[in-house]
Formats: C-alpha cells, sequence, structure tokens
C-alpha cells in the first residue's frame, strides 16, 4: 500500500475535477429548465465512472497492483468523490437557490403524484398515497446528500470490481 500513498496528489484532483463535472452537469440540466433531481442527476454518476477509469487506467496500466489494491484505491476514490459531492449538494440545497430549486422539485413532484392520485389509490390505496406525499414533503438538503453518498457507494462496487480484476497483476 505504501506505494499507492504517492499516487494520493492523482486521486484527490480526479475526484475535485469529478465533482467539479458534477457541478456543471448539474447547472446545464438547471439551465435548459430540467431540474437535477431524481433520476436526472443519476446520469453523472457516468462522468464518475469515466475519470476513475481513465485514473485506474493511468496509474494501474505502468504500476501492476494486486486485486485488492486496486480495489480499495478505486473504493478511495469513490468515496472521496462522495463525500465531497454530498457536501456540496447539502450546501447548495441550504442556501437560498438551492431551496428555491427543492421547492420547485417538490411542487413538481406532488403535482404529478396528483395526476396518478385515483390510479394509485385504486391500485395501492390510500395509506400508500399519502406515504408517497409525505415522503416527497420530507425531501430536503440533508436527504439529497445522504441518497448521494449511499448511491455513489453502492454503484460503484461492480465497475470497481470489474476494472480491478481488468488490472490486476497477472
Amino acid at each position: 500500500m505504501k506505494n499507492l500513498i504517492k499516487y494520493w496528489p492523482q486521486l484527490l484532483a480526479t475526484s475535485l475535477f469529478a465533482v467539479g463535472l458534477i457541478i456543471l452537469y448539474c447547472i446545464i440540466f438547471y439551465s435548459l429548465g430540467i431540474l437535477p433531481l431524481g433520476g436526472k442527476k443519476a446520469p453523472s454518476f457516468v462522468l464518475v465512472l469515466i475519470l476513475q477509469y481513465l485514473m485506474v487506467k493511468k496509474i494501474f496500466k505502468t504500476d501492476a497492483a494486486h486485486f485488492l489494491k486496486i480495489f480499495l484505491f478505486q473504493y478511495i476514490y469513490i468515496l472521496f468523490v462522495a463525500i465531497l459531492s454530498s457536501m456540496v449538494l447539502y450546501y447548495f440545497y441550504v442556501s437560498e437557490i438551492g431551496l428555491g430549486v427543492l421547492n420547485e422539485y417538490i411542487q413538481f413532484s406532488v403535482s404529478e403524484l396528483q395526476q396518478y392520485k385515483s390510479v394509485i389509490i385504486e391500485h395501492e390505496g390510500i395509506e400508500y398515497y399519502k406515504m408517497l406525499l409525505n415522503g416527497i414533503n420530507g425531501i430536503d438538503a440533508g436527504s439529497i446528500a445522504k441518497d448521494d453518498f449511499t448511491q455513489k457507494i453502492v454503484l460503484a462496487f461492480l465497475p470497481n470490481l470489474l476494472m480491478s480484476l481488468y488490472f490486476k497483476k497477472n
């Protein structure tokens, strides 16, 4: 692991760059009139994976390492990205501008839910509908940050595994 410590500056720089791209992605979507929340935010994870692949390829193509070292190195990268991006999202959504975006998203989601109210109640019952409505109204900066962090950690497992297998020392 000592030989991987020399790559920490590159790891941190790539993590910061990934978060910068996520921010840019959200700004572009919002400027196009698309709220970058819910399923609209998820494709930004592809940017994280592309940078991860490029970083791992650059480091481990010339400096082959054991499978577990590569896997751990990638999870440290994902952990950095997850922490930084969830902090950025949290602080954005507690700001005045962020609260406006969040309220707009909640209003849109509630109105979308209202369109299907009768179908939901007919198939699932009134309690389920109320649970969905309460869930939407309970969205806040903390829940968005927690969701972002959790998604990045969970979604990274399979790509990390595959890249570690590909770049491991034979």
